[in-house]
């Protein structure tokens, strides 16, 4: 990778870049934290692999609908500049999230659902209402993360990390709250994970919201530079952010996909459960790298490359051995246990998975490096054909390993990495093309 010297005025250490980036690790990691919370809740109420079945492709199919506008936080982080950009921004969030949330709801109409979930995704018939009534309950899911996603991305450019860290706790604390009392009263797993999930997330907005408001962060920007070449208009910001839209489109797109080819393995039954455990742990620590992003985004032209990508790799290394250490030793098993409850079918499913998937997390932190570098400098379609490459390959080599008679969840995973490894390599090769 061709990287670009120091510039002799920064500043900023490699100190400096982790104080930004722990805040806003937090946020993804108490975010993350909130998936085997729940999968413990539901192990230990009836009908447990049902409900962890059912919450995973209900989720899996929520994130579909939110995917497009996952990316509006980046785009927000590097919209800032100028109060034209953030206006023109924010009148597309709004539009963004409420027809996506519209789409939502019409997904969970009995006839719709019963001809997209069942024919097309293969969602097994004992299974199709659960995942109907996560669905209902959910609705607001896309609206609200597009809302939250937008003051992230402000609070973020603005310095004030720690507020996005101390409004996911929040959140975190809220998920926490309702599954303790649902738990308490016995509630159905279905509508305990519904509720728990999205009364946390409009918690973790209206905070971001009111932090953002009171740090001041959506007032007027200073004024920059006159050529920066920033969108200012709905036409130019879809022009900006389609190429962002369709990456998660097709990312989330091929996670739903994922769980109809594991819907179809030998042992499905187990694996609809296993899979969505297995990653909600890894994603844990994977999701702990994510934020390098940012910190590239925010850094760049006051840091060189060389520093940023070092700071990525040791982030990401980092957390890759520490999802080893956990899925090798005894106290990490005991922790996979304890969130699955006494299935010892389903820890066995867990077990391989995680000691497979433990270089996520440093792939991740470079999937996220190199995609920071190429949103900074406004090169989206680079990151959009990376990831069309990455789900491709995840969804074929998933299939052929349920074809060839693989377990589920183990297909899913090594699906995983080569699919991340084959989206690193291509971003990494962009990079150097656009830096040639």
């Amino acid at each position: 990778m061709t990287l670009k010297a120091s510039p002799s005025s920064s500043k900023i250490s490699l100190l400096d870049l982790w104080r930004q980036f722990l805040p806003l690790s937090l946020s993804d990691v108490a975010m993350a934290c909130g998936d085997p919370m729940m999968t413990t809740a539901l192990a230990h109420l009836p009908d447990a692999r049902m409900n962890l079945a059912a919450v995973g492709i209900a989720k899996s199919l929520a994130i579909f609908f939110e995917s497009p506008i996952i990316m509006i936080l980046h785009a927000s982080n590097a919209l800032a500049p100028t109060a034209r950009s953030r206006r023109a921004l924010w009148r597309f969030t709004l539009l963004a999230g409420g027809g996506l949330s519209a789409l939502l709801l019409l997904l969970t109409l009995p006839f719709i659902f019963a001809l997209l979930g069942g024919t097309l995704l293969g969602i097994p018939s004992q299974l199709q209402q659960t995942v109907r009534i996560v669905l209902t309950l959910m609705i607001l899911w896309p609206f609200t993360i597009a809302w939250r996603r937008y003051f992230q991305g402000l609070l973020i450019y603005t310095g004030h990390s720690q507020a996005v860290a101390m409004a996911s706790i929040a959140r975190l604390v809220m998920v926490a709250l309702v599954l303790w009392i649902g738990f308490a009263l016995k509630l159905s797993g279905a509508v305990l994970a519904g509720t728990a999930l999205i009364a946390g997330v409009i918690l973790e907005a209206l905070v971001v919201t009111f932090a953002a408001r009171l740090l001041k962060a959506t007032h007027p920007p200073r004024p920059t530079d006159s050529k920066l070449n920033l969108p200012t208009n709905l036409k130019s910001v879809w022009n900006f952010y389609c190429p962002l839209a369709s990456s998660m489109l097709v990312v989330w797109g091929g996670r739903a996909v994922l769980v109809g080819i594991i819907a179809r393995a030998q042992d499905a039954d187990i694996a609809l459960a296993a899979w969505p455990a297995a990653w909600g742990l890894v994603l844990v620590i994977a999701n702990a790298t994510r934020m390098v992003q940012q910190v590239i985004i925010k850094n760049r032209g006051q840091v060189s490359d060389r520093q940023l990508i070092a700071f990525a790799l040791t982030v990401g290394m980092l957390c890759s051995l520490l999802l080893l250490l956990g899925s090798t030793t005894p106290l990490g098993l005991m922790v996979v246990q304890s969130f699955v409850g006494n299935d010892q079918a389903l820890v066995e499913g867990i077990r391989p998975v995680l000691l497979l998937c433990a270089f996520v997390p440093l792939l991740v932190a470079v999937q996220n490096a190199t995609q920071g570098f190429l949103v900074g400098s406004g090169q989206t379609r680079g990151v959009n054909r990376a990831t069309c490459i990455g789900t491709i390959i995840l969804l074929l080599v998933a299939f052929l390993g349920v074809q060839f008679g693989a377990q589920g969840a183990m297909a899913a995973a090594i699906a995983m990495v080569i699919a991340l490894a084959t989206e690193v390599s291509y971003l990494v090769l962009n990079l150097n093309k656009q830096q040639a």
